[in-house]
């Protein structure tokens, strides 16, 4: 096992992005947490229906691209044009199926018409735990790399 002496950000920063394997799946993983924790609080928030909105909730692999590595979340899928509507509508899971001229929203399922219930969920169902998550990531984040290194985990 070796032990890496690292002092300053820039440093950090240098070791961890640098090419020592340790430090960048240390990084990964950190973000792969963090967004998993962000997916978690988000999921409550979802408005649902059919369930196909909530269900299409992912968090991708890491990625590692010059000297950054990211983690992408979020909705979609077969759900993706939806996903963005009930995401930028403030009356997200207000609707109780009724349109603001008190025209019922009308879908189909399976072929056969049925109609939208939203009386769950909320708008920014997932900029809102994004929002919360924010403040103290950084401090988290390297909390888990020092860890990590320091136990010898990758």
């Amino acid at each position: 096992m070796s032990f890496i002496k690292v002092t300053g950000i820039k440093n950090v920063q240098a070791k961890i992005l640098g090419g020592k394997s340790s430090g960048v799946q240390a990084m990964k993983a950190a973000l792969v947490k963090e967004a998993e924790q962000m997916m978690a609080l988000s999921k409550p928030l979802v408005p649902v229906v059919t369930g196909t909105l909530r269900a299409s909730g992912h968090v991708q692999l890491p990625m590692q691209a010059f000297g950054t590595v990211l983690v992408e979340l979020g909705y979609g899928g077969a759900a993706a044009p939806y996903a963005a509507n009930v995401h930028e509508n403030p009356r997200a899971g207000k609707t109780g199926g009724v349109s603001p001229r008190g025209a019922p929203y009308s879908r189909t399922q399976g072929g056969k018409p049925t109609w939208s219930t939203h009386s769950n969920g909320q708008w920014k169902y997932l900029e809102q735990p994004f929002n919360k998550q924010v403040p103290g990531m950084r401090a988290r984040i390297g909390k888990f790399i020092s860890a990590r290194l320091r136990l010898g985990v990758s």
